[in-house]
């Protein structure tokens, strides 16, 4: 952004040169009687030389002669470039009387107000500005942008691309937010019409990585991680970690952990990488070292570290560890009550193990009433315990 802006200032200084030195303009200026010409004019030279607080004090000189909305508009730029957004408000504010048809200064406002963290404000100009111009997608979909309320977020975006269904930030941000409220089907919908336009935009096809890997269609989102590598994707980790990911779900634990290797010498400390190298030697066989990455990632993830002591009561399991096992899988439910894995692993493991009948029970009556709607199979299988747990608890009163 600061090159960018520096390269504008040496232009703009180069075309002044061109004209003739900016500082014998400035000299000659100021030798001239006190007007409104005169001060807009050395307020424009200081704008384009990047000298914001001369720029700012010559259009302000200007103003008090002649209430000018050029000039007031280009005040109020220099002041958002200044670091004074406040101060341009006001400047538009003005404006706005002046010329209230001047709607390119309202959305010009509208925006300031967002900036300056009153986007409620910023809301109302725009839902003005929507209803005045019925197909301007910008009004609708900054509303979006700016809006809290989800229904209303959705809403407004959805308003912007009926105006315009091409327009390619209007689709992401549906892609978004569809996902946030668990909509994948909506998600997906709006995901494929930017892909239809946008076949090689890098954004569309990272969300299409995670949308093939929530559908389990490893080999397509394999094919899109390597077209996002043929594109020259900035972010190298995401691709090589997907790619191990992909692998190891497709089975071939040589080549996901070539990838996953890889992606470890870009970020060393990604606690996810560790925890895939786990899984990996976890599904080999390899439970020692597997234990080991587990562990690893535990101590760079914390407190989000549910997975990772769910997996270590897997491999404790596995080495007929029984109690320790529990201890793992307790541990993942504390941390993450949303883990039904490791509470039902903690209800079998009471019942069948530990012989702790009551606890077992209460397990699985937790189970079915935080997740009985998850997964049928598993549901079926806790309805039948607690029902066979419940007869043994009442025939051992007996």
């Amino acid at each position: 952004m600061k090159k960018t802006l520096l390269l504008v200032i040496v232009f703009k200084l180069l075309i002044l040169n061109a004209q003739g030195n900016y500082l014998e303009a400035i000299n000659r200026l100021q030798k001239q009687q006190d007007s409104f010409e005169k001060f807009q004019k050395l307020g424009k030279i200081y704008d384009d030389t990047g000298f914001d607080s001369k720029a700012i004090q010559y259009y302000q000189k200007a103003l008090e002669l002649k209430p000018d909305i050029v000039t007031m508009n280009r005040l109020a730029k220099v002041y958002v470039r200044y670091g004074k957004p406040a101060a341009a408000i006001k400047v538009r504010l003005k404006i706005n009387i002046l010329d209230s048809t001047d709607y390119r200064n309202r959305y010009d406002l509208a925006s300031l107000y967002a900036q300056s963290g009153r986007k409620d404000t910023a809301i109302v100009i725009l839902q003005k500005l929507s209803e005045i111009d019925p197909y301007n997608p910008n009004y609708p979909y900054k509303i979006g942008l700016y809006s809290n309320n989800m229904n209303q977020k959705l809403d407004a975006f959805l308003e912007a691309y009926h105006r315009d269904p091409q327009h390619k930030k209007t689709l992401m941000m549906l892609v978004k937010n569809y996902k946030r409220i668990k909509f994948l089907d909506s998600a997906d919908y709006y995901l494929q019409k930017g892909l239809q336009l946008y076949p090689n935009d890098t954004k569309f096809l990272r969300q299409k990585v995670i949308a093939t890997y929530r559908k389990k269609q490893y080999q397509t989102m394999l094919k899109t991680l390597q077209k996002l590598d043929s594109l020259h994707y900035y972010d190298d980790l995401f691709v090589k970690k997907n790619t191990g990911l992909a692998y190891l779900m497709l089975r071939q634990y040589d080549t996901a952990e070539k990838y996953i290797r890889e992606a470890l010498k870009l970020d060393g400390r990604d606690a996810v990488l560790y925890y895939y190298l786990g899984k990996i030697y976890q599904a080999t066989g390899q439970l020692i070292k597997a234990r080991l990455y587990f562990l690893s990632a535990i101590g760079l993830k914390k407190p989000d570290i549910d997975k990772e002591y769910f997996e270590l009561g897997m491999i404790a399991k596995a080495r007929k560890q029984y109690r320790t096992a529990f201890k793992q899988f307790k541990k993942a439910y504390r941390n993450n009550h949303k883990n039904d894995d490791a509470l039902l692993q903690m209800a079998i493991l009471s019942e069948e193990v530990l012989k702790q009948l009551d606890k077992a029970l209460q397990y699985y009556e937790t189970y079915f009433s935080d997740f009985a709607s998850k997964n049928k199979d598993k549901t079926a299988f806790v309805k039948s315990r607690i029902k066979a747990l419940k007869q043994q608890l009442f025939l051992n009163k007996k």
